[in-house]
């Protein structure tokens, strides 16, 4: 009856209502909501795999963070000991200095040997401190890099879910 009131043609939704056919009847309002029951699942992954993933970066930066502020400190802590070596070298400089002027003896000439000597290894330690914190980066970068490609594949992931 519903054929011949649209002119021969099937019904709508592809199969015959009176079942005649012995097709099962699809219903277009099933189909709509399974379609949108597995969406909602595909963005729920894609949220908890993102999710999971940021906790990931998290954990990196932490680990290159603290990475980086060790060989900071070791830096620093030769910078420092080769401060505290030039202070005692000039101290010595000083005394070498005074007891050189007031009893014109050789022993200033030792006491200037090791102030020149603890001069050199203060040089050396501020040196390699140096080099050691100028070594030293001081950001994430590794995680900067990772989360670049987290964004790209998040976007993907996104497109295809969208498709």
């Amino acid at each position: 009856m519903d054929q011949e009131m649209r002119g021969g043609a099937r019904p709508v939704g592809g199969f015959r209502s009176d079942g005649g056919s012995g097709v099962p009847n699809d219903n277009p309002g099933a189909r709509l909501t399974d379609e949108a029951q597995g969406i909602g699942a595909l963005v729920g992954g894609v949220i908890k795999d993102l999710q999971e993933l940021l906790r990931f970066e998290i954990q990196l930066a932490k680990t290159e963070l603290k990475e980086d502020a060790t060989a900071a400190g070791k830096g620093a802590g030769a910078m420092v000991v080769g401060g505290l070596i030039g202070l005692i070298g000039f101290i010595f400089l000083m005394l070498a200095l005074t007891y050189g002027l007031a009893t014109r003896l050789p022993m200033w000439a030792s006491a200037l040997i090791v102030a020149v000597l603890l001069f050199v290894v203060a040089a050396v330690l501020a040196l390699w401190g140096k080099k050691e914190l100028a070594a030293t980066k001081l950001g994430p970068e590794q995680t900067i890099a990772t989360l670049k490609e987290d964004q790209q594949w998040a976007k993907q992931q996104i497109s295809s879910v969208k498709k």
